[in-house]
C-alpha cells in the first residue's frame, strides 16, 4: 500500500472511531470527585481553626507576658521614695500594654506644650508655612520648656479660635484624634500657673497620644517629624528620666507643685532599646515633695523599663 492509500485508510479509521452519521456518541462519565472535594474542604476548615487557635495562643502569651511585666513593674515602683505610675505602649498602639503603679493621672504641666505646638502647626498648614517667630517659639517651648514661648503660642491660638475656651478645645482636638475621649484641656489656672498646664491628663491617655505620634498615626508626616525632632533636642532641666538613660530618645517633661506643695514630675516619650521602640508615660510624687527627687525617680523608672521591659512590650503596630 502506497503512502496515499495508507493515509486514506487512517482517515477513514479515525472518522469511524469518532462516530459517523447514524452512530450514537459514547459518553464516559467523569470520575466522582465529591469525596476528595469534601476532604479538601475539611482540610481548609482545619487550617483555619489552627490559625485561629495559634493566634489566640499568641495573644494569651502576650497578655500573660504583659501581666507579668506589670506585676514586676508594680513591685519596682513600690520601692521608690514616693508614689509613681508608669504606662508602656508600642508605637501605633491605641492603648498601653503595661500599666503599673498607684499614680495614674495628674496635672499635665509642661507636657501639654507638645499638643499646643501641634495645634499651631496644624493651623499654619505645616512646618513649611510656619512663620519664623512661631517656629522659634515651638522650639523654645519644647526643647527648653520655655513658659513664655508656650504662653505666646497659646495666645495665638486664642486669637485664632475665639478666646480661651476655643483655644482649649482646639488643643483638645489634637488629643481626640488619637482616641482620647477623656481629657479636657483646662480653662482654669491656679496660683498664677497657666490654665492649660492644669489639664488632668492620665498616663494611659498620654501614652496613647505619644504612641500615635511615634507610630505615625496622628496628623501628617511633616508635623509629626517636626515635633519629634524638637523632642529629640530637649535639654536643660528636662534631661532626667528618658533623657538620662543613654538610649536614643525623644521626650517632653512637665513638673509643678500640687495644692499641698509637693511636686508632681512627669514625662512622656519614646526610647529605642535593642532595636525596639518603647513609648513611656510616667509620673512621680516624691515623699519629700521636691522636684529633684521626682526627677531621680523618673530616671530610675526609665532605666528600669529599658532593662526589663524592652522584651515584654509589644512590637510597633500599624495605625
Amino acid at each position: 500500500m502506497n503512502r496515499t492509500a495508507l493515509a486514506a485508510a487512517v482517515t477513514l479509521g479515525l472518522l469511524a472511531g469518532c462516530g459517523g452519521s447514524g452512530d450514537d456518541a459514547t459518553v464516559v462519565p467523569a470520575a466522582d470527585r465529591s469525596g476528595r472535594i469534601a476532604e479538601l474542604n475539611d482540610e481548609v476548615d482545619r487550617l483555619k481553626r489552627r490559625k485561629a487557635e495559634d493566634g489566640a495562643k499568641r495573644a494569651g502569651v502576650a497578655e500573660r507576658s504583659a501581666a507579668t511585666a506589670a506585676n514586676r513593674a508594680d513591685q519596682f515602683l513600690s520601692r521608690l521614695p514616693g508614689t509613681a505610675g508608669l504606662a508602656v505602649a508600642a508605637p501605633g498602639a491605641a492603648a498601653p500594654a503595661i500599666m503599673a503603679g498607684d499614680l495614674t493621672t495628674g496635672d499635665a504641666w509642661s507636657t501639654i506644650k507638645v499638643p499646643i505646638a501641634e495645634r499651631v502647626l496644624v493651623d499654619a498648614g505645616g512646618p513649611g508655612a510656619l512663620p519664623a517667630e512661631r517656629r522659634n517659639q515651638i522650639s523654645a517651648a519644647i526643647t527648653r520648656s520655655d513658659n513664655d514661648a508656650a504662653a505666646a503660642l497659646f495666645a495665638a491660638l486664642e486669637q485664632e479660635h475665639g478666646g480661651l475656651a476655643g483655644a482649649s478645645k482646639a488643643v483638645g482636638a489634637m488629643l481626640r484624634r488619637t482616641g482620647d475621649a477623656n481629657t479636657e484641656v483646662s480653662t482654669v489656672g491656679r496660683d498664677g500657673f497657666s490654665t492649660y498646664g492644669q489639664t488632668d491628663w492620665s498616663l494611659a491617655d498620654q501614652a496613647a497620644y505619644m504612641a500615635a505620634l511615634a507610630g505615625g498615626c496622628s496628623g501628617n508626616a511633616a508635623i509629626r517629624s517636626h515635633l519629634l525632632g524638637e523632642m529629640e533636642a530637649v535639654g536643660g532641666s528636662d534631661t532626667f528620666g528618658l533623657g538620662a538613660t543613654g538610649y536614643p530618645a525623644r521626650w517632653k517633661g512637665g513638673w509643678g507643685p500640687g495644692t499641698d506643695g509637693r511636686y508632681l514630675v512627669r514625662q512622656m516619650g519614646v526610647m529605642e532599646v535593642a532595636g525596639r521602640e518603647l513609648v513611656l508615660a510616667m509620673a512621680a510624687i516624691p515623699d519629700d515633695g521636691s522636684f529633684e527627687t521626682g526627677g531621680r525617680m523618673l530616671t530610675e523608672m526609665a532605666g528600669w523599663a529599658a532593662r526589663h521591659l524592652a522584651g515584654a512590650a509589644p512590637a510597633a503596630k500599624g495605625c
